[in-house]
């Protein structure tokens, strides 16, 4: 599978582009690297084109000075789009990966027009930004880098990251995936460094301060959402499915947060369904930014899978 790089706001981001048809953008979180969305995108690149980076959240190869903050990061999802030249794309989004999805909605610099819709699987929302124990991780990554590096050298170990796949995850993964999902998290010390300051740049301000643009958001979304999940449980994604005035939320039984792991066969389903919905339904993907934030579409529906 080739890997392709470029540079986004003065920041090497490594990218695999499969497939060919609708675009697909996959967003995922923290300390894990695209590899997450493997299984999914081997189930949907026959009919697809699945653009899955890498982006800086503290599971990419080390990048020096550069801008790692999380507004930073949302910004460079919609640079990416337009430096790639990609037309009505769905972000699919996961963990840290839907609050920055959110926070690039509230960026008011950004021009939203090349995004046709989103699917959001379970993912940080409003002031949940990290959500649960999370936020003490952060908090303390703003008080002390050191102490912050000790904490993610922890998580990063092996124990550690049985822990944290025990947290989000109902599937048992085997170790050489799990390997391929954290990569230099595990394996670099500068990586985990930067993954500090990632970390302590999440803020439930960024996410909070999306809000109103939540609300105008009239393109269409799917919320793909894990019913077993402890840090993102399904009040925040009936939240988010009020909010958001074109929102259909699909509740998937036996699947935590990472719902790309634990049920795949049927996130793929739910995925192929949005995109070819929307298609059929002729959004039109020239339409300028201002109209994606109309708010004249019905509200949300709940589908169970």
């Amino acid at each position: 599978m080739a890997v392709h790089q470029c540079g986004v706001d003065g920041l090497p981001v490594s990218y695999t582009d499969i497939g060919s048809g609708p675009v697909l953008l996959f967003v995922h979180g923290v300390y894990v690297t695209g590899a997450l969305w493997k299984d999914l995108v081997a189930l949907l690149g026959d009919r697809y084109r699945c653009i899955v980076p890498t982006w800086p959240l503290g599971a990419h190869e080390p990048v020096g000075d550069a801008d790692l903050s999380a507004a930073a990061t949302a910004r460079r999802i919609l640079h990416l789009i337009e430096l790639l030249d990609l037309d009505d794309v769905t972000v699919v989004a996961n963990d840290t990966g839907g609050g920055l999805v959110l926070t690039a909605l509230g960026d008011d610099s950004l021009d939203l027009a090349r995004i046709g819709g989103l699917v959001l699987t379970n993912c940080d929302s409003y002031e949940h930004f990290p959500p649960g124990s999370f936020r003490h991780i952060a908090r303390l990554c703003r008080a002390s880098r050191r102490l912050g590096a000790v904490v993610l050298s922890t998580l990063a170990s092996g124990p550690g990251r049985a822990f944290f796949m025990k947290a989000v995850c109902v599937t048992a993964v085997p170790r050489p995936r799990q390997d391929e999902i954290f990569g230099p998290f595990a394996t670099n010390a500068s990586t985990r460094h930067e993954a500090v300051r990632v970390t302590a740049s999440l803020d439930p301000a960024l996410t909070m301060r999306a809000a109103p643009a939540i609300e105008r958001f009239s393109r269409p979304v799917v919320l793909a959402w894990g019913t077993d999940d402890k840090l993102f449980p399904l009040d925040h994604a009936r939240r988010l499915a009020q909010a958001f005035p074109n929102a259909r939320l699909v509740e998937i039984s036996d699947s935590s947060t990472f719902v790309m792991l634990d049920a795949p066969d049927r996130l793929a389903r739910i995925v192929a369904e949005a995109v070819d919905a929307r298609l059929e339904a002729g959004t039109d993907p020239g339409l300028p930014a201002e109209a994606a934030l109309r708010t004249d579409q019905p509200r949300s529906a709940r589908v169970h899978d």
